[in-house]
């Protein structure tokens, strides 16, 4: 009984990962790392939430200027590269070397 078990898991552990190597294969689309289409989702997700950040008025100035020079600066790099894996990495690693206000920044109070 127990050896039927263990036979039954894996056989629909094989046929299950048979059938999502197959949709890929359908699709025509290689899942790595440096995915264009996942990093566009990515990238979405956080610039969103970067700039939720810097629109609320809740957070406090320092915060709300780091999200805006993220944004700037993946901007920035996907317009150089075009690449939305850049772009993310950009925004996910960028720091900033000073937050002081620059010309063309917002003014928070």
């Amino acid at each position: 009984m127990r050896q039927h078990i263990v036979y039954s898991v894996l056989i629909s552990a094989i046929l299950v990962a048979g059938a999502q190597a197959a949709s890929k294969e359908e699709l025509g689309e290689v899942v790595t790392e440096r995915n264009e289409s996942i990093c566009k989702q990515k990238f979405t997700q956080e610039i969103f939430t970067q700039q939720r950040i810097f629109s609320s008025d809740r957070n406090g100035a320092k915060q709300r200027r780091l999200a805006e020079r993220k944004i700037e600066a993946a901007r920035n790099k996907f317009s150089l590269t075009a690449s939305y894996c850049d772009a993310y990495d950009e925004l996910i690693t960028f720091t900033p070397e000073t937050l002081d206000r620059r010309p063309g920044d917002a003014m928070f109070e």
